[in-house]
């Protein structure tokens, strides 16, 4: 049986490690402060469309508790958390060991993998809409829960991805192993990264998206920068477009915003390097004008968000 490490309990985190968890396979979770806590007195609790779940007890750790030796790590953490941990996973990763980023900035993996020798790491997003309540409890917004997942070239390719995706089908996940993680991970990206710009931008819920007018279209050019990038970076998006980006919005719960749409709400460190300020300098490096993100961009910094 794999050993799973799922580094992060939020949304992310914490609905993946559930449906581990209700699988029995191995899984822990590494956290920190309140949600350590929470986790360790009174469980995990998932609230779904069909009720609330309490899964106890959990394995849960800090760095400094967990001395094992993981054979998969799945990072579910922000994209700006990743350095913290990287003592850790050089500590307890060996060259068996896959870690998985769930991340939201496109390229992690691959930046990852250049920090670490020992583990492979793959690339990696995972679709799911699920928010913190408290810590420790989680509400998860309908059953998507689908992870994508990959090594970028044929030599990194192991057969216990096969493994994972087995694991992660008997949990109940839509596991697909990405025979061009890459293009994958642009997909997911040229959809989140617009929405989290124009909804940060213009203070609006998925509701606004799904309706003609200016917030669509501001949301379709927001997309074309991002696909002319992928196209300049050598991605074959296989016939994804902007349409199919609004596919996606469309799909989503009205009251719907993205995680960072909410950390910038709050006054929290968020993601705006790596989901935002990143597409202008991809542009800057491929030669793309990037007009409507270069607007986001002047208004983020305007409002002091870094």
């Amino acid at each position: 049986m794999l050993k799973y490490l799922i580094i992060g309990a939020g949304g992310v985190g914490g609905t993946l490690g559930a449906y581990l968890q209700r699988a029995g396979l191995s899984v822990s979770f590494l956290a920190h402060g309140k949600t350590l806590e929470a986790l360790k007195k009174k469980g995990l609790t998932i609230v779904g469309d069909e009720g609330e779940e309490t899964l106890e007890p959990v394995a849960v750790l800090d760095e400094a508790s967990y001395n094992e030796t993981p054979d998969v790590i799945f990072l579910a953490l922000k994209s700006y958390s990743i350095d913290s941990v990287l003592p850790f996973l050089e500590r307890v990763a060996t060259e068996n060991t896959v870690i998985v980023p769930l991340c939201n900035v496109f390229g992690t993996g691959e930046k990852l993998q250049k920090k670490l020798e020992k583990p492979l790491v793959t690339d990696g997003c995972i679709y799911v809409m699920a928010n913190v309540e408290e810590p420790g409890k989680i509400r998860q917004l309908g059953k998507l829960m689908r992870v994508v997942y990959g090594a970028r070239t044929e030599a990194e390719a192991r057969p216990v991805l096969k493994d994972i995706q087995a694991d992660l089908e008997k949990a109940g996940v839509e596991a697909v192993l990405s025979e061009n993680i890459r293009r994958d991970c642009m997909k997911k990206f040229a959809y989140l990264s617009p929405h989290g710009a124009v909804g940060t931008y213009f203070y609006i819920t998925a509701a606004h998206l799904q309706r003609e007018g200016e917030y669509r279209n501001f949301y379709r050019g927001l997309v074309r920068e991002v696909l002319a990038i992928a196209e300049k970076m050598g991605i074959d998006m296989e016939g994804f477009s902007e349409k199919d980006s609004l596919a996606v919005v469309d799909r989503l719960a009205k009251e719907m915003t993205t995680s960072f749409q909410k950390d910038v709400a709050a006054g929290k460190k968020s993601e705006a390097d790596g989901l935002i300020y990143e597409v202008q300098r991809l542009g800057k490096r491929y030669g793309v004008e990037t007009p409507y993100y270069d607007e986001v961009i002047e208004a983020l910094k305007s409002r002091g968000v870094e």
